[in-house]
């Protein structure tokens, strides 16, 4: 599938991108390792480098702006997260931050669509890979955290999904739904792994899928208070046994 259809399902997915949100989605992947390379740029889609070195150039302070707090709200989480703190965190005065965004949850909100566009986008079969290999890549994708990727969208949904009770509602509407489309499309491809195998789904799906992005949440969210906890060494060779089994 060619770049404008990815675009146009995204869109149609989330019901509330622009097109010029699609286009922000393309420059969130930050800082990535070597090792860890093939895997964002497979996902994400690719990001050349001179497009990574104008989404990052000081002169685009609106993308400087939703980097800055995408990393603050993966810190501090939602509240602690002033508007004074992300534009201070760019040299900007807090003015600045008005000339882009109407207000700290209007940022949000882009930055939760970004990152359901993300992990959506890693669930998509690539021409001539198995079902199976998607699901490990979708997986490893998931594991990334900083500083391999700037903003990491496991990381970032689960702050805010456990921040519920302080984030704004449409926030949390946003996150549910997004959850809802992620459980439905990780359902469709382990279904897909057992069709490969040959090998009876023993329950449904999509419940499956719920345990998987539930128990993946939960790791994140575990994370934060006991960082020894591997995410990739620990809990992929266990999930990718419950996905086929």
């Amino acid at each position: 599938m060619n770049g404008s259809k990815n675009t146009t399902c995204r869109a149609q997915l989330l019901g509330e991108l622009t097109k010029e949100d699609d286009c922000d989605r393309k420059s969130q992947i930050g800082l990535v390792s070597t090792s860890h390379e093939r895997v964002v740029r497979r996902h994400i889609g690719v990001m050349s480098r001179t497009q990574h070195e104008v989404a990052h150039r000081a002169t685009n302070t609106r993308e400087m702006l939703l980097l800055s707090a995408g990393k603050l709200f993966q810190e501090v989480g939602y509240p602690e997260a002033s508007i004074h703190r992300i534009a201070a965190a760019v040299n900007a005065p807090k003015g600045t931050f008005y000339n882009y965004f109407r207000s700290k949850e209007e940022l949000a909100s882009i930055l939760v669509d970004r990152q359901f566009a993300a992990i959506y986008q890693s669930l998509s079969l690539e021409p001539g890979e198995s079902a199976y290999d998607q699901l490990k890549h979708h997986f490893q994708f998931l594991a990334m955290e900083p500083p391999m990727i700037e903003i990491a969208p496991l990381q970032l949904l689960a702050v805010f999904a456990a921040e519920a009770l302080a984030i704004p509602p449409d926030i949390g509407r946003r996150i549910a739904d997004g959850i809802n489309v992620w459980d439905r499309q990780l359902g469709d491809l382990i279904s897909l792994v057992h069709s490969e195998k040959g090998t009876a789904v023993a329950q449904d799906s999509t419940k499956l899928a719920v345990l998987l992005t539930t128990c993946w949440f939960g790791a994140i969210v575990r994370r934060k208070s006991d960082p020894s906890l591997k995410l990739v060494d620990d809990f992929l060779p266990s999930l990718l046994r419950c996905g086929v089994l």
